[in-house]
């Protein structure tokens, strides 16, 4: 019984350590001069409750010095902290991971507030951070940025296995809206008025009708003198004889073109209802002859 507690002691205490431990930080007397004291504790004090709200195991400078023995506190703590020795020898008897140094200048324009971190394992600076141009009341600010920025460089170099994970959001593809393809819209066909000028032809049309009725009527009264031997010489006769054949042209043409004008303004006015654009398949047409004349329309009507 004895000895498998025993065996099972000594299998647990080789098992691996699954977590690491917190980093352990030592503040060491700043870097402040002519800074007045009571401004260089309550910013060291204030460093300290800022490293330990992330996390960190955090040591003091007077913690420490209350850890060494008398000989020795003066050696450790007054050695220069420009020196990577000094550091590691700061950190080691603070058995700390990082020594972490404030600086507080004074200048005309305000405070320059810096924070320097260094491993203890070689005294090299792992990261630091400055805010200048910082008023007295704006201290606490400051040292808060500074820590910020300070203690996340340092853990991805001393535990980065402490670091967070940050998963990248998965990126759900978005749909591709259909795109709509836009109606063209109906073309209505539409059937156009007769034009204001539409009577003109009508108009010239019944002129040229009087005029032709007038030469028909004086072609006729010359056509009955000749026939009732209305002259006195032959020379009267060849005159009523050639009076009446132009009149008899002069009414022909008169007709056939006053028709194809009343036929126009016709056609004007039956083809005005078609569709704009449909050529007009309708013409008219005249011809005069010896026997007379004639007018009419070639074509399909609508």
């Amino acid at each position: 019984m004895f000895l498998s507690l025993l065996a099972t002691l000594v299998v647990l205490g080789q098992a691996p350590t699954t977590s690491e431990a917190p980093l352990t930080v030592l503040i060491a007397p700043p870097e402040a001069a002519g800074v007045p004291s009571h401004i260089v504790s309550f910013a060291q004090e204030h460093v300290y409750e800022q490293l330990k709200t992330q996390g960190l195991q955090v040591v003091r400078a007077s913690e420490l010095s209350q850890r060494l023995p008398p000989a020795q506190r003066k050696t450790v703590l007054g050695c220069n902290r420009l020196e990577a020795a000094c550091r590691i020898t700061l950190g080691e008897a603070a058995q700390a991971d990082v020594v972490m140094v404030a600086e507080l200048v004074q200048f005309l324009s305000g405070y320059r507030v810096g924070l320097k971190a260094y491993a203890t394992r070689d005294g090299e600076q792992l990261s630091e951070h400055y805010v200048p141009g910082v008023r007295e009341d704006q201290l606490l600010d400051a040292l808060t940025q500074a820590s910020d920025k300070v203690v996340q460089p340092v853990r991805r170099a001393l535990r980065p296995s402490l670091e967070p994970i940050v998963e990248a959001p998965v990126q759900t593809p978005t749909p591709t809206p259909l795109q709509q393809v836009p109606m063209k819209p109906e073309v209505k066909a539409s059937r156009s008025g007769a034009p204001g000028w539409a009577w003109l032809p009508a108009a010239g049309g019944a002129v040229l009708l009087g005029a032709g009725t007038l030469f028909f009527v004086q072609a006729g009264d010359d056509y009955k003198a000749l026939q009732a031997r209305q002259f006195t010489d032959p020379t009267e006769g060849e005159r009523l004889r050639d009076s009446g054949a132009r009149a008899q042209w002069l009414s022909r043409g008169s007709f056939a073109v006053g028709a194809v004008g009343v036929v126009t303004t016709g056609l004007i006015y039956l083809l005005s209802g078609k569709n704009e654009g449909t050529p007009s398949q309708v013409r008219p047409t005249a011809s005069v002859g010896n026997g007379g004349g004639m007018v009419g329309v070639a074509g399909t009507l609508p």
